[in-house]
């Protein structure tokens, strides 16, 4: 249960901190008290993650049925932030992320899928992938300096943050290179699969090497 003390206490650090959301936003604060109420008691908890291990079948093929990622292209959801996942699907079940499976089977998912199997994929333990050692350790100082005040110094996130610890290093690397194509694009944003105002900065200035190092340092934080 201390993941749920800590989303508690998150959850309180947010209201009193940042108690106004916009309205073009999805209401963080309420997808976290959602996961909360299902998480009140260890028994409704139980339930959610039996009821999320049962619709994560149709994750399964890519996602692997832990939340292990079985592709090396796609992330692993094994122990992500429950309110961030359940964030995320909300966005590819509307279109704000683009993904045509994805979106093909968000949208099909009730309001109780969604939060069951953000509690589930939350409540399994990720196995860390291989990683090039030495660039790891090239990759930390970019890391701590532009990633950790988002993530966290251990890449635990937040709410409103992913959890990238442990994470696919050529899934990072392929995400991390989107944004900063998209930075350096003026096309249409709306039509791209993936964008973000706080990472595309960030990531603009780097090479594909540096990006390949910093993909390595955040699959090995355990």
């Amino acid at each position: 249960m201390h993941d749920f003390y800590r989303l508690l206490t998150s959850l309180i650090l947010i209201f009193f901190l940042c108690p106004i959301v916009s309205a073009k936003e999805p209401d963080i604060n309420q997808l976290a008290l959602i996961i909360m109420q299902k998480q009140s008691t260890p028994e409704s908890r139980h339930q959610s993650i039996e009821a999320g291990r049962d619709r994560a079948l149709l994750c399964s093929v890519c996602h692997g049925i832990d939340g292990n990622s079985t592709r090396p292209e796609v992330p692993n959801l094994a122990g992500q932030n429950p309110v961030y996942l359940l964030d995320q699907i909300e966005k590819f079940s509307d279109g704000r992320r683009k993904n045509y499976v994805m979106n093909s089977l968000a949208k099909d998912f009730s309001s109780d899928d969604k939060i069951n199997l953000a509690i589930y994929y939350n409540s399994m333990s990720v196995k860390m992938p291989t990683v090039n050692n030495k660039l790891a350790t090239q990759g930390k100082q970019i890391y701590e300096t532009q990633c950790s005040s988002c993530h966290g110094m251990r890449g635990t996130g937040s709410i409103s943050f992913a959890r990238i610890a442990g994470q696919q290093p050529i899934y990072v690397f392929t995400t991390l290179k989107q944004f900063r194509d998209n930075a350096n694009s003026d096309s249409d944003k709306s039509l791209k699969k993936r964008n973000s105002n706080i990472m595309e900065p960030i990531v603009k200035q780097y090479s594909d090497k540096e990006l390949e190092m910093i993909s390595a340092y955040i699959a090995q934080l355990q």
